[in-house]
C-alpha cells in the first residue's frame, strides 16, 4: 500500500511522527481570522497575509489531494538548571537551523514518490509557507492542539518541528487523535505574562517568545519581569505539560547551542563573532541587538549586583534601545554602598 510505504520512507529518513491528512479546507479557519482581527499577532504582519491559502491548502497548491505531515523531535537530552549569570535558550533554538535539512529530507521523499509513481507531483513546506501546518498535522493524527496551542503527541509530547508534503495523489487519511488535556491547566497557570486569554488561544503580543524574538523595540515595562532570564524564546508552557515526560531526543537535529549562555558573553560578541557562532541557528532570527537587549533585561531581573558595572556602561551606549534597557535594569539592582 502506497500510504504505508510512504510513511516507512519518512521514518527511514528520521521522522519521529508521520501521518496523512486529506487536502481539505480547515474548519478552524474562522478562529484564525478572528485571532488576527483581535490583533493577537502583534507586530508579526506576515501572519495576516495570504489568509486564503492558510484556510485551504488547495489555495496554495491547487492539485493537492493528500498531505503527508511529519514531525521531528528537537527535545534533546535533559539539561541541568542554568546556573546564575546565564540566559536561557528555548529548546527549539538550541538546534542548528532546521529549514534546510528538513526540506532536503522532504525533497528526498518526493523523489522517492516520483520514482514509485511517475505521474505524481508534490510540493514541500517547512513552516515558511502560508499554511496552518499545526491544524493539518492534527487532522493527520500527529497529535491534538493543547490548551497552550501547541500540538501534543501522545508518543512524543510537544517538542517537535513540523514539515509536510502536499501531493496530487489521493491517500487514505489517518484519524485525528483524541484530546487528552482533560481538566489540566498547568500551561495556562504557569505563563508569566498571562498570554492565554482562554484555553487554546495565545495572545502572541503578550508572549515571552514574541518579546525576545519578534519584538524589535522596547519590551513594555509591564512584561519585563515576566520575561525573566529567557534570552531566546520560552518553554515554560511546555515544561509544565505532563505529556512532555514522553519527550525523546531527536535523531535528526543535533544540538548547536547550550541550554543557557553567560549573559556577559552575549554582550561581548562582535558582529562577526555573533554571525560565526549563531548565524546557523534560530538565534540569528532574533538578531544581535535584540539578543543584547534580552541579556541586559535578564541582568536586571536577576537583581545580581555583579552586573552593575556592565549596566552602567551600557546605560551610556550609543544605541538608544540598549541604553534604555540598561537603565531600567540598573534600577532593579540593590542599592550599592556608595548610593
Amino acid at each position: 500500500m502506497l500510504a504505508d510505504e510512504l510513511k516507512a520512507k519518512a521514518r527511514e529518513l528520521g521522522a519521529d511522527l508521520v501521518g496523512i491528512a486529506a487536502a481539505e479546507p480547515l474548519k478552524e479557519a474562522s478562529a484564525y481570522r478572528d485571532w488576527i482581527a483581535a490583533g493577537m499577532h502583534g507586530s508579526m504582519g506576515y501572519m495576516a497575509e495570504h489568509a486564503e491559502s492558510r484556510d485551504d491548502i488547495k489555495s496554495w497548491y491547487a492539485e493537492a489531494k493528500s498531505v503527508l505531515l511529519l514531525g521531528w523531535s528537537y527535545a534533546g537530552p535533559d539539561s541541568d538548571p542554568p546556573t546564575g549569570g546565564k540566559g536561557k535558550i528555548a529548546r527549539y533554538a538550541r538546534v542548528a537551523d532546521y529549514h534546510a535539512p528538513l526540506r532536503a529530507k522532504l525533497k528526498e521523499i518526493v523523489a522517492w514518490l516520483k520514482e514509485r509513481e511517475p505521474s505524481s507531483h508534490a510540493v514541500v513546506f517547512t513552516d515558511t509557507s502560508p499554511l496552518l501546518e499545526r491544524l493539518y498535522a492534527r487532522l493527520a493524527g500527529l497529535g491534538w492542539v493543547g490548551k497552550n496551542t501547541m500540538l501534543i503527541s501522545p508518543k512524543l509530547g510537544s517538542y517537535f518541528l513540523l514539515g509536510g508534503i502536499a501531493m496530487n495523489i489521493e491517500l487514505s487519511p489517518d484519524a485525528p487523535v483524541t484530546d487528552h488535556c482533560g481538566t489540566c491547566t498547568r500551561c495556562l497557570d504557569a505563563c508569566p505574562t498571562d498570554a492565554f486569554p482562554r484555553e487554546r488561544v495565545l495572545d502572541a503580543s503578550r508572549c515571552v517568545a514574541y518579546f525576545n524574538i519578534e519584538h524589535r523595540t522596547d519590551i513594555p515595562d509591564e512584561f519585563k519581569e515576566g520575561v525573566g532570564d529567557w534570552v531566546m524564546g520560552c518553554d515554560i508552557c511546555q515544561e509544565v505539560c505532563p505529556w512532555n515526560r514522553f519527550a525523546k531526543p531527536g535523531r535528526t537535529l543535533p544540538s548547536a547551542v547550550p541550554a543557557a549562555v553567560p549573559l556577559d558573553e552575549l554582550l561581548d560578541l562582535t558582529w562577526g563573532q555573533f554571525r560565526n557562532r549563531y548565524g546557523g541557528t534560530p538565534l540569528s532570527r532574533a538578531r544581535k541587538r535584540s539578543i543584547e537587549r534580552n541579556a541586559l533585561l535578564a541582568m536586571g531581573n536577576s537583581r545580581d549586583p555583579r552586573w552593575r558595572e556592565t549596566l552602567e556602561r551600557y546605560a551610556k551606549h550609543s544605541n538608544a534601545l540598549l541604553a534604555r534597557q540598561a537603565r531600567w535594569s540598573l534600577a532593579r539592582l540593590p542599592a550599592s554602598k556608595q548610593d
